[in-house]
């Protein structure tokens, strides 16, 4: 167990993003750059992605389940590194909830979101949508983006909005080094 003590304040870079936007990409872009900067970080991937290429359906309708393996990568990193980069933000688990617990989960995730230094963008994409590794459709896909841009809104979280390619990960990749206080 750690001393509290020599705990770090860990950023949490959260990418929101439909399906098919770059999610992944972007994660993998930024964690590469920080590294080269010497930033002591690491990626937090999708759990939800693992259980995709397992073609593992029955999953996705426990949210529980998928918030708590998600929550559990995420804690086991936080205040060891300066940074953690997730394509995953706790947050998915809450609007993916469609059940008769969805209020109650929904409470429970924000809380758990809240307890980190969360650093939140939302990533609009740019290029042709690829199905594979996806359950939606590019139609169902578009349609997650408005979704969950108001979700977010009705949460009071307003990411920084970028394009999915090279100029938008810079941009975060900048706000980031504002963030972290590297020059």
């Amino acid at each position: 167990m750690q001393n509290k003590e020599n705990v770090k304040r860990t950023l949490v870079v959260n990418l929101f993003a439909q399906p098919g936007a770059g999610k992944s990409t972007g994660a993998a872009y930024l964690f590469y750059n920080l590294k080269c900067l010497g930033v002591n970080c690491e990626y937090v991937s999708e759990f939800a992605k693992d259980k995709v290429w397992e073609e593992n359906k029955s999953v996705f309708e426990d949210q529980n389940y998928i918030f708590g393996k998600q929550s559990f990568k995420l804690s086991r990193v936080n205040g060891k590194v300066d940074a953690i980069i997730t394509d995953s933000p706790l947050l998915l688990s809450a609007y993916y909830s469609n059940d008769n617990c969805a209020y109650e989960r929904t409470q429970l995730i924000v809380k758990t979101h809240h307890q980190y230094d969360n650093l939140n963008f939302f990533i609009n994409r740019v290029k042709p949508y690829n199905p594979i590794g996806r359950h939606q459709t590019e139609e169902e896909s578009d349609k997650i983006a408005k979704d969950l841009e108001k979700f977010l809104g009705d949460l009071n979280i307003k990411p920084h909005r970028i394009s999915g390619d090279q100029g938008g990960y810079d941009l975060a990749l900048s706000i980031i080094k504002a963030r972290l206080d590297i020059k």
